[in-house]
């Protein structure tokens, strides 16, 4: 199984960032979590 980390940064809080992240991730069959850091 393969393992990968990515950070996003920039304006995307009141975007519906999470919603596009969730359906692409349901779309190409992934699994993980999409969370906010200390920094916003």
């Amino acid at each position: 199984m393969k393992r990968i980390r990515i950070t996003i940064q920039g304006a995307v809080q009141g975007v519906g960032f999470r919603p596009f992240v969730y359906r692409l991730a349901i779309d190409l069959a992934l699994t993980g979590s999409v969370a906010n850091t200390a920094e916003g």
